[in-house]
């Protein structure tokens, strides 16, 4: 005999007892209830019980005009049983009903004797080809006014290619950890060059040119360097800048990943390696359009004396590479924490290496802001990189909910 189980639905009600009641009475009323196994409500979960019908003889097929009925005697010998079971909740109960259908086929049929066809039926309602899910019909009799919520259905059975049956496109290389590392890398490039992120680029862009061609930039510049330079704030700020050394950030990014890679499985180490991993990641993605914009805006330093205004290809100060380098672990770190002070803090931090160099008087403020944008553009990219390939995936189907329709949203990741 196989077997396959059914979608199932969450009855509201303010007392699971009584909803048991009534499913084993509304069972009852057509069914010949062979064993029943009573639920649990006083452990915590509850435990579940289950109702089953002994084994009767199917309704007969109801006559289609001009088709001529095919005899019983020869059709194989069908018999039919429901297979009900039901969770208890805090406001209401899980029902699952299965239709079993059994035929007692030939010893030589290639399905073999004694086969069980699921089909969606209700005896006495819906014929045995019928498509109609029992445990909707179940839960209709038993809240007719009520909005019970269904089930979606198994992914598999929707044709939909989730997370559980999809292999990764590195999966059969023969570095696989060397391949994963270049579709990510690959994916970070089309997410940061999506139309999604270039409009959100240009627009900052825009931002950092009235700031750089206006008085904006020398304004600030001259209030922070008489307000904040002087103050123990300004000595802190200033203390940041090695954090935006490449020749110092580059290689723990590097030191973090291969720790992942060599602590693959351990907590510490994935935590770790995905930091150094994300990290990297950043700098690769963002570097190359740092390096254009610092050109084609050919901006100057403050101390340079020629103001902030974009000239291009005159300079290459246009854009802060220590405020996009020093950004990036901050960043990396904040899209990895769930708690919102935690990421507040972390996206608070990623500015400091950047106000230093305001403090030092080494960049204006439009150049500082596009450096700390661009790390955080890479961080949104690098982050839909792995939204992606750990398999976060939202769908939308259609609902049957009792006699009506719906629709349905299910995310996983």
């Amino acid at each position: 005999m196989a077997t396959m189980d059914a979608g199932g639905m969450f009855i509201p009600g303010s007392d699971p007892r009584t909803l048991w009641r009534e499913t084993l009475a509304t069972i009852s009323a057509e069914w010949p209830v062979a064993r029943m196994v009573e639920p649990d409500f006083a452990s915590r979960p509850a435990g579940q019980g289950m109702i089953e019908s002994a084994w009767v003889e199917p309704p007969p097929a109801p006559l289609v005009p001009g088709v001529i009925p095919t005899s019983p005697s020869l059709s194989p010998p069908r018999r039919q049983r429901l297979v009900v079971r039901f969770s208890p909740g805090t406001s209401g109960a899980w029902l699952e009903a299965v239709l079993e259908t059994q035929s007692i086929a030939e010893a030589h049929a290639p399905a073999g004797p004694g086969r069980v066809e699921l089909v969606g039926g209700w005896q006495g309602e819906q014929p045995l080809s019928g498509s109609r899910d029992v445990t909707t019909i179940l839960a209709a009799r038993l809240a007719p006014s009520a909005e019970p919520i269904y089930t979606l259905p198994p992914l598999a059975e929707a044709g939909f290619d989730g997370p559980g049956g999809r292999e990764p496109p590195w999966a059969h290389s023969a570095h696989p950890r060397l391949s994963r590392a270049g579709y990510k890398v690959l994916e970070d490039y089309k997410n940061f060059y999506s139309c999604e992120s270039l409009v959100c680029i240009t627009a900052a862009f825009g931002a950092g040119a009235l700031m750089a061609n206006t008085g904006f930039d020398t304004t600030m510049q001259t209030a922070w360097q008489q307000g904040v330079e002087p103050t123990d704030l300004g000595t802190f700020f200033s203390d940041c800048k090695p954090l935006g050394e490449g020749r110092y950030a580059l290689p723990v990014f590097g030191a973090a990943a291969i720790t992942g890679i060599i602590l693959e499985g351990h907590p510490t180490g994935d935590i770790v390696g995905e930091w150094g991993s994300r990290s990297l990641r950043m700098f690769v993605v963002g570097a190359p359009p740092i390096y254009v914009l610092q050109l084609a805006t050919g901006a100057s330093r403050p101390v340079d004396g020629y103001g902030s205004q974009w000239h291009m290809f005159n300079d290459n100060n246009g854009v802060s590479g220590h405020a996009f380098i020093g950004a990036i672990p901050f960043l990396a770190a904040a899209e990895m924490v769930e708690n919102p002070w935690a990421k507040g803090g972390l996206y608070v931090c990623s500015t400091f290496t950047g106000l230093s160099r305001m403090t030092d008087n080494a960049h204006y403020p439009s150049q500082v802001f596009l450096g700390w944008y661009l790390a955080f553009a890479s961080s949104m990219a690098v982050s839909r990189t792995e939204l992606h390939f750990d398999g976060m995936e939202v769908r939308v189907v259609p609902l049957p909910i009792a006699d009506l329709g719906g629709m349905a949203v299910e995310a996983r990741w």
